[in-house]
C-alpha cells in the first residue's frame, strides 16, 4: 500500500513540475511580445502623408529676454509628401506636446540662422501648396523650456493642415543636439547647407563689376504689409533703404554692400546688421528678392 502511495505523490510530483516548467516560458514569450508592441506604437516617424527627417536643437542659441533665457529652440525637419489630397502648408501651425502635459507652438523667427541655412527645407509663415504625388520639405521650430526636454518625454504633433501629423510620435531621446547653428544644419541638411555656403562666398571680379552696373544709380520700390520701401545704391558700394510707415518716414538707414555669389550683403555700420538680399543673374539683368530680404514672415 505504502508503495502505490508513494507512486501516486511522484507521480503528482512530475506532473506538477512539468506544468509549472511550460508555464513560465509561455509567460515570458508573452511579455517579450506586449513590450515589442509598445515599443513600436511609441514611436512612429513615417505616415502616407508627413516623414519625420529628423529633430534638433543648437545648444548656443541664448534667448535675448532675461525672463526666457531657460527657452531652446527646436528644430522639427519633415517631409511631406501626400497621397491622396492636396495640402496648404507654412511653418507655422504646428503644434507640439510632451508627455501629454505641455503643449508648444511654433512661431515664425525671422533671421534664424538654421532657418537660413537649411535652403533644402521651405521656411515661411506664408502658406504653400504641396500637391498629391509631390515632395516638400518644412521646417518649422519651436521654443520650450530646458527642463522639459529631458530624457525619457514622449513627443507628439498636431497640424490641421497635415491629416496624419498626429499619427507620428517620438521621444526626447530622439533630440539630436549641436553646439552651433551650423554644425546642426550640416548634419540636417548637408546638401542644402553647401548652397547656402557657396551662394555666401565672394562673387569673383567679373560677377562683381557686372552686379554694380546693374544696380549703382538705381532704385528699387517695394511694398511689404503696411510699409512702403525704397531701396537705392550707388558707387562704389553704397546704399540707403528709405522707409514709410502710413504717413511718417523715419530717418533712412545708409550703409555699404559686399557682392557675393548669391546675395548682395547689406550691412548698417551703426550696428553692424547686414540685410542678406538674394539675387539672380540672367539674359544681362538683375533680379533683387527685396521681398525675401527684407518681409519679416519670409
Amino acid at each position: 500500500m505504502k508503495k502505490i502511495l508513494l507512486g501516486i505523490l511522484a507521480v503528482l510530483l512530475v506532473i506538477g513540475m512539468i506544468s509549472c516548467g511550460s508555464a513560465n516560458p509561455d509567460k515570458s514569450v508573452d511579455d517579450r511580445s506586449n513590450t515589442s508592441v509598445k515599443e513600436t506604437e511609441m514611436e512612429t516617424t513615417e505616415t502616407e502623408t508627413v516623414t519625420l527627417d529628423g529633430i534638433a536643437v543648437d545648444d548656443s542659441y541664448v534667448d535675448d529676454e532675461e525672463d526666457a533665457s531657460s527657452l531652446k529652440r527646436v528644430y522639427l525637419f519633415l517631409t511631406l509628401h501626400p497621397e491622396n489630397e492636396n495640402l496648404s502648408v507654412s511653418s507655422v501651425g504646428v503644434e507640439m506636446t510632451i508627455d501629454d502635459n505641455n503643449t508648444y507652438s511654433t512661431e515664425h523667427h525671422f533671421n534664424d540662422d538654421v532657418c537660413k541655412l537649411a535652403h533644402s527645407y521651405y521656411y515661411s509663415s506664408y502658406l504653400e501648396d504641396v500637391y498629391m504625388g509631390d515632395t516638400k520639405k518644412l521646417l518649422v521650430v519651436f521654443e520650450v523650456p530646458e527642463a522639459d526636454l529631458e530624457k525619457g518625454r514622449s513627443l507628439s504633433f498636431y497640424d490641421s493642415s497635415v491629416p496624419t501629423m498626429d499619427e507620428l510620435s517620438i521621444s526626447t531621446d530622439d533630440i539630436q543636439h549641436f553646439e552651433t547653428a551650423e554644425a546642426l544644419v550640416q548634419a540636417m541638411d548637408p546638401d542644402g547647407y553647401a548652397v547656402e555656403q557657396d551662394a555666401r562666398t565672394d562673387a569673383d571680379a567679373e560677377t562683381t563689376a557686372l552686379v554694380k552696373s546693374l544696380i549703382n544709380g538705381y532704385q528699387w520700390s517695394f511694398y511689404i504689409n503696411t510699409v512702403s520701401y525704397e531701396l537705392e545704391f550707388w558707387e562704389d558700394n553704397n546704399f540707403e533703404l528709405r522707409a514709410t510707415i502710413g504717413s511718417s518716414s523715419p530717418e533712412p538707414n545708409q550703409g555699404t554692400y559686399a557682392v557675393k555669389k548669391g546675395y548682395i550683403f547689406c550691412t548698417y555700420p551703426s550696428n553692424n546688421y547686414t540685410v542678406e538680399i538674394p539675387y539672380t543673374l540672367e539674359d544681362g539683368d538683375i533680379d533683387l528678392d527685396v521681398t525675401t530680404a527684407f518681409d519679416v514672415k519670409e
